[in-house]
């Protein structure tokens, strides 16, 4: 970054930090959040009883009463549904109608909320009533819920545009009516671009595999639409569905003749659907990885995909002798040792490296050796993927003794590589015999019980107890007394909210070894206490459980503590609406959506003002998808030491650069976060929505795996 770009960008966060309080009162600035709104959002966050929301849903102000209906189902709670629906069916605001609509779809399948819903629907739909729709038909009504929209759509009384998003709502439950995909066919020939992408994807989606077979001729169309990428993308996708030599022709003639990245990715992706990997697929794939240049992120991001689709053909056992012969002798060119193919980028040779193992080809030992010495963590710890795939012990031996010489971010992928061949040895008796004569059996075996002492990372302690519930390596009596010491022992320590993960995967560790000890009841109870004080629901189902298989199914717990919620009312109040994010090279800003997403905006920005993201890596990228980061770890297990709610509300993942937070599933959000490099609809409902990218999309698509935040902060 030039100087005067410094400049520029330190200046802006000393402007955020000046407070100006008195501007949120004036009546030309009234608050973000009215009194009301603000019980609202604590009761939601505290995951109160919902029934104290109701009330709320009568309020003349529609805001109070649109947030008090998206809080009834983010908390949740089935019991308020006929309630819920008394209210959706009695109102005459849309917004705040379709608010509950969405609230009601929240709470999952139920006949009679599902029946109630048709019948209000029809005369006066709505997108998110019939999304709503989708969402609570019970099973064996699925294919009558999307008849409604088809003869909604037939009637004209919806729109093109309405009836492609309902019906992407049908497709992404597997609910297919009877004129669903005729009508999807039709609109896949729509003016407008948007509503045909959405189209595609519907098609893509769907459960009629028997009828998609006959729309060849319509997703070949779709292949040559200039209109818009994403519908090349999604037909790509159905495509792939079909699996047939049709289909595969059209992928790959289309692929040759394709300019955007995007597209080109999800026609790589579509291959992996079809039974085996022909001359014509292998053909585009060498071309993407040929292309996968040093210097260009988006090219190496398509051979990285390309990459994937020579994993899956050669995992799947279905190539024959003479194509597994061919490319066999293709990987071994990229070896990275020899000259050949140095211009490609490492991190897709290296990827290569993996299917070059299973193949077993001649120069692998050279390239693991090559890979395992580069400087970028990202490509040893791919060389420690390859090494195990590996059914010997060339690779065990310096695995285990490297241990200590790397950090938590590879520690965990070795202790993955090693107990991979650990159970490749465990079927071939001379492996076996060749590890407990130099001893490395019963190392494999102590280190799997002892590394946690040394390295409490959350990525290495829950692979290591991941490792540990296995009875080839807990063998014997002596040596499961020596795994319960331990396990106790850490049961012990992890009792901080910023060890949580590690506590979880050592009590699972301690419920697998079954220690009914007396010792393991008490030490589970104060891990109970801290769990409780953490109000961690998941946590505690845990613990209650192995408690209660120690001391009787009447075992007596304390009673769970309520979530008490402590918000930074004036914070939120006065937060910027803008977000940059610098890198070395380029950047990125957002916009923050905190009428939606409140306290997920509040926490991400107090991270930011404590340089919490500063320096994190970008961890995880998954081509024509999403990047990810907000692990200063580096190892897709780390975090702030403590979760927050989910926050739903009907935001979609319509268009590239909607900015989620990743979860473990509800309510376990901490300070991952991704940028979507697509439209991605399957991601609605589950993944908060706190942001979008306003501009420097195409620095978001230019990020590589691994590189670093430069810095992070909300600016007015």
């Amino acid at each position: 970054m030039d100087c005067m770009k410094l400049k520029f960008f330190s200046l802006l966060f000393l402007v955020t930090l000046i407070r100006v309080p008195a501007q949120a009162q004036t009546p030309e600035h009234p608050p973000l959040f009215n009194a009301d709104e603000r019980r609202i959002i604590t009761i939601t966050d505290e995951r109160r009883n919902a029934a104290r929301l109701l009330p709320y849903l009568a309020s003349t102000n529609v805001r109070t009463a649109w947030r008090a209906a998206i809080g009834m189902g983010n908390i949740g709670d089935t019991s308020v549904r006929v309630k819920l629906l008394a209210a959706f069916l009695h109102e005459q605001r849309d917004s705040v109608a379709d608010a509950e609509a969405f609230a009601l779809g929240l709470l999952g399948s139920s006949g009679p909320i599902y029946d109630a819903l048709t019948n209000a629907t029809s005369g006066h739909p709505t997108l998110e009533r019939l999304i709503a729709i989708a969402r609570t038909a019970p099973k064996q009504d699925s294919s009558s819920a999307a008849d409604i929209v088809g003869q909604l759509f037939e009637s004209k009384t919806i729109d093109a545009s309405t009836a492609a998003q309902a019906y992407i709502a049908f497709a992404l439950r597997h609910e297919t009516g009877r004129n669903m995909m005729k009508d999807l066919a039709q609109l896949a020939n729509d003016n407008s671009s948007e509503v045909r992408w959405r189209a595609a994807y519907a098609l893509a989606r769907g459960d009629d595999s028997s009828d998609l077979a006959t729309r060849l001729a319509l997703l070949r169309a779709l292949m040559i639409d200039q209109g818009s990428p994403n519908v090349r993308m999604f037909a790509a996708s159905a495509l792939g569905r079909l699996h047939n030599a049709s289909a595969d022709t059209t992928l790959t003639q289309a692929y040759r003749g394709e300019e955007q990245w995007q597209v080109r990715v999800n026609i790589l992706r579509a291959l992996m659907q079809f039974h085996r990997m022909d001359p014509m697929m292998f053909g585009i794939v060498r071309l993407a990885v040929s292309r996968a240049l040093r210097d260009s992120a988006i090219a190496v991001q398509v051979g990285l995909v390309a990459t994937e689709v020579v994993e899956h053909f050669v995992v799947s056992g279905t190539m024959t002798r003479k194509d597994s012969s061919t490319v066999r002798t293709w990987l071994d060119a990229f070896n990275g040792t020899d000259g050949r193919n140095e211009e490609i980028d490492p991190l897709v040779d290296v990827h290569l490296a993996i299917p070059a193992g299973r193949l077993e080809t001649p120069t692998l030992y050279d390239a693991i050796q090559n890979f395992a010495q580069y400087n970028t963590p990202e490509i040893r710890n791919i060389a420690m993927e390859a090494a195990g795939t590996q059914p010997d012990t060339t690779y065990f031996s310096p695995i285990l003794v490297s241990m200590a010489a790397v950090g938590p971010m590879e520690q965990y992928v070795r202790l993955q590589a090693a107990d991979s061949i650990w159970h490749h040895a465990q079927h071939i008796p001379s492996l076996l015999a060749q590890m407990a004569s130099n001893h490395t059996d019963d190392l494999f075996r102590g280190l799997v019980i002892h590394i946690s002492d040394a390295d409490p990372d959350a990525s290495v302690v829950t692979t290591a107890m991941q490792c540990l519930q296995d009875s080839t390596v807990i063998n014997t009596p002596a040596r499961r007394a020596e795994a319960v010491e331990y396990v106790q022992k850490y049961m012990r320590e992890f009792t901080q909210p910023q060890t949580r993960d590690q506590l979880f995967a050592v009590v699972e560790a301690d419920a697998w070894l079954g220690d009914h000890s007396a010792a393991a009841d008490s030490i589970l109870r104060v891990a109970y206490d801290s769990a409780n004080q953490w109000r961690d629901n998941i946590l505690l189902d845990s613990l209650t459980s192995i408690i209660r298989r120690i001391e009787g199914p009447s075992a007596q717990l304390p009673a769970r503590l309520a979530r008490v919620s402590h918000i930074d009312w004036a914070t939120l109040e006065n937060m910027p609406p803008k977000m940059i994010i610098n890198f070395e090279h380029g950047s990125i800003t957002l916009r923050l959506l905190t009428a939606e997403a409140p306290l997920t905006v509040l926490n991400i920005v107090r991270l930011t003002r404590e340089q919490f993201f500063t320096g994190n890596p970008i961890f995880r990228i998954v081509p024509n998808f999403v990047i990810q980061t907000g692990d200063p770890s580096g190892t897709g297990y780390g975090g702030p030491g403590y979760n927050i709610r989910s926050e739903f509300t009907p935001l979609a993942y319509n268009h590239e650069g909607m900015v989620g937070m990743a979860s473990d599933g509800k309510d376990t959000e901490g300070s991952q976060w991704f940028i979507t490099e697509c439209p991605a609809p399957h991601l609605n409902d589950h993944y908060t929505i706190w942001a979008e990218v306003t501009s420097g999309m195409r620095d978001v698509l230019n990020r590589h795996l691994g590189e670093r935040i430069d810095s992070m902060f909300p600016y007015h």
